[in-house]
């Protein structure tokens, strides 16, 4: 088909009625610009004879009508002059009604038409009138039935046989199923925009999953027959050589020095681990510097060969972190037969009981043919709690909350810090783990609890401090009357100390957390509520719980700059908490684009990287806090000896 045979179509087409009216009210303001023109003396090119082609002795409005009608579309005409509205027979019915039983009223139609869509439409109509303009809108009307449907009009300011102002009619029609198809549209679009192709769960600085998106991978694995899991840990050996060689090797507690080098560290023994194993193989980070590998439908020995190669690269590189440093590596590797009942977090477990084996009898890695048992892997985890608990195995370090309404940093956290063999501070997250699942995290928490009120007394009263608990803790009956005592032991006033309850862990009695929770209050401390929306603590818990700051999950900060669905779940919680006359906090705060939408979002306080990097606790008086007295807890220490 050429140009010419389109032009031919388009002059063989006959315009409809409706088509006709509106032509004809575009071709009269063609003329009356044209006389504006000629009026203001303005110099035209050439004479043109403006008409109107359709003219007729048909007025407009019976012409919009006629049309309308042979489109089987609804009418409303308003006359100006009489403020008449009257409404046509189609129309009643895509109002919902029979056509004669409505009263024809302003106030009828404005009772029909959805209470938030009503200004809507007013600001249209008048919009119409005042500039004599054509105008579309959709609003949604409320049938007798009460059922909601979607309604679009086409508004048209229109004018009498004598060229005068008359009023504005609209033809309207039905587009209820059109407009949800196009709001399943949007919604669809949204949810491919928002929702991630994979599951959360892995490292942003290694790649690798978390332990326990890992275990989950073992999960799943073990439905499809036996396999291997191996865990390799790197500890440091000796002290750091090369340009800086005599300075602490380990200037700030942490395993590798500061948080970069721990990160790069990270970065290069992953990079060994995964140009080792096998391409079905699944990698993951069980713990600090510990890696797992997990080999699917494999022989023991072949998993143990693959082990010594990791553990070989491992030993064989120089890792140049500022300064060289070697490391050291053992492995633990445990076979497991699928569908046998053990979870992937208690294979985990076997794995890193293995190779803490084979570090203290000095092989390089050690193999269990199968999974331990149940009441053995639970015993040998609660030793393992109760031993750093005894040995006094903790320290504290610090890390900086800034106040984002005065850009000052205000208060700080406590962070808990577990010392390894070597005299490496690590971070304590696998150990809390087990200590939760295993009801013996109360000793640690009354370690931080003392620890963190001694520190307050130690240094300025102006400062703040948050501590963390776990959920499960809350239920002692006896935690609010310690905190009490220390408080008066101490004399630290309660105003500088807030309790992060953590959601890493279900609450043990709701009761009693609640009678802790307003306890707290009453002693003048404050109630924080940490990683928000990323565990098991429900909305509720904000209207229970008499909280005062709600920290976001770290989760929905990481890379909000770039994150639709993160930047809606921010906002939404930051609404509701100010709503609620709860402030909020956001952790993992690590560049300027974040921080710059957390101010816009409102919310109260940042923490992260870029605020401050965690510190190791130094008191003024260079003093060793003093080890908190041992306690026992009769019926803990029944229940541990019944199983």
């Amino acid at each position: 088909m050429n140009l010419d045979d389109i032009l031919s179509l388009a002059s063989d087409r006959t315009l409809s009625e409706l088509e006709r009216a509106r032509a004809r009210r575009a071709t009269r303001r063609v003329q009356q610009e044209y006389q504006r023109a000629l009026s203001e003396g303005r110099d035209l090119t050439g004479d043109i004879e403006v008409r109107d082609p359709l003219t007729t002795d048909t007025d407009e409005v019976a012409r919009i009508t006629r049309a309308a009608q042979l489109a089987k579309l609804g009418t409303v005409t308003w006359v100006r002059a009489s403020g008449e509205l009257t409404w046509s027979d189609e129309m009643a019915l895509i109002l919902g009604y029979p056509p004669g039983t409505l009263r024809h009223s302003v106030a009828t139609l404005t009772r029909l038409v959805h209470p938030d869509d009503v200004d809507g439409v007013r600001r249209v109509v008048e919009s119409v009138w005042r500039d004599r303009t054509v105008r579309e809108t959709t609003c949604r009307v409320i049938g007798p039935d009460r059922v909601t449907r979607y309604v679009h009009c086409h508004l048209e300011y229109v004018v009498d046989a004598e060229n005068r102002p008359y009023g504005i009619i609209a033809t309207g029609r039905d587009i209820t199923e059109l407009e949800l198809a196009r709001q399943e549209q949007a919604r669809l679009a949204r949810r491919r925009e928002t929702v991630q192709a994979e599951l959360a769960g892995r490292d942003p600085v290694t790649g690798l999953f978390h332990r326990a998106r890992f275990a989950d991978e073992i999960d799943t694995a073990q439905r499809g027959g036996p396999g291997v899991l191996l865990v390799v840990a790197v500890e440091p050996v000796g002290p750091a050589t090369g340009p800086d060689a005599g300075l602490d090797p380990d200037p700030e507690g942490e395993f590798g020095g500061d948080a970069d080098e721990q990160q790069r560290l990270a970065v290069a023994v992953a990079q060994v681990v995964r140009r080792v194993a096998r391409r079905t193989d699944v990698c993951g980070l069980t713990g600090p510097y510990e890696f797992g590998v997990l080999m699917q439908r494999t022989t023991l020995s072949s998993a143990t060969a693959l082990a010594e190669r990791i553990i070989d690269g491992i030993r064989s590189q120089s890792f140049v972190l500022g300064r060289t440093r070697l490391v050291d590596a053992w492995g633990g590797l445990v076979r497991y037969q699928g569908r046998d009942g053990s979870r992937g977090v208690d294979l985990i477990v076997d794995a890193e009981t293995a190779w803490r084996r084979a570090r203290a009898t000095g092989v390089d890695r050690v193999a269990l043919d199968q999974p331990a048992a149940e009441d053995e892997r639970r015993e040998l985890c609660r030793s393992r709690v109760r031993a750093t608990v005894a040995e006094n195995r903790f320290t504290l370090y610090t890390q900086p909350i800034l106040d984002l309404r005065l850009n000052q940093i205000t208060r700080q956290e406590i962070l808990l810090r577990v010392v390894n063999d070597g005299g490496q501070a690590h971070s304590a997250s696998t150990l809390l783990g087990d200590a939760e699942r295993l009801d013996e995290i109360l000793p640690i928490d009354r370690w931080v609890i003392d620890r963190t009120i001694e520190l307050i007394a130690r240094g300025p009263r102006t400062s703040h401090y948050q501590v963390n608990l776990s959920g499960r803790s809350l239920g002692d009956p006896h935690l609010l009357e310690r905190v009490q005592q220390r408080l008066q032991q101490y004399d630290v006033d309660p105003g500088q100390l807030t309790f992060e309850i953590t959601e890493t862990a279900r609450i043990g009695n709701l009761t009693e957390a609640h009678n802790f929770a307003y306890g707290i209050r009453q002693l003048g401390c404050q109630l924080a509520l940490d990683d928000f929306g990323s565990g098991h603590v429900p909305f509720a818990f904000l209207t229970c719980f008499p909280v005062d700051l709600v920290k976001v999950g770290g989760e929905f900060i990481a890379g909000i700059a770039h994150s639709v669905a993160n930047r809606g779940i921010v906002r939404s919680i930051v609404e509701m908490c100010r709503g609620l006359g709860i402030r909020t906090a956001a952790e993992h705060v690590e560049d300027e684009a974040t921080m710059d939408l957390l101010r816009d979002y409102g919310v109260d306080f940042a923490q992260g990287y870029l605020v401050g990097k965690p510190k190791p606790v130094t008191s003024p008086a260079r003093t060793p806090l003093v080890p908190a007295e041992p306690e026992v807890d009769p019926e803990r220490e029944l229940r541990a000896a019944t199983g």
